[in-house]
């Protein structure tokens, strides 16, 4: 299930940043096929992988690993608070 959130969470974090796996590569320093077999799960990740990652897309490690809606849920029930969608 990790292995899961987390090609789905390296896809949506380049493609918010609108960059491609080739400028992901390069600025990794690494092979774009490499890039594409992270985000499609086929290739796991080194502790070195996801710390490039991570500084990369600006987030912590962790984050990789966990769905966003989960981290919103978790601070909407630590704040008290509730956001609803009409």
């Amino acid at each position: 299930m990790a292995n899961k959130i987390l090609k789905n969470r390296l896809r949506e974090l380049r493609e918010v940043r609108k960059l491609t796996q080739q400028e992901v590569a390069k600025l990794l320093d690494i092979d774009h096929t490499t890039v594409s077999r992270h985000e499609s799960g086929s290739r796991g990740l080194s502790p070195e992988d996801i710390q490039k990652y991570a500084r990369l897309y600006k987030v912590e490690s962790y984050e990789l690993f966990i769905d966003p809606k989960d981290l919103q849920e978790e601070d909407e029930a630590e704040s008290g608070t509730t956001i609803t969608k009409e």
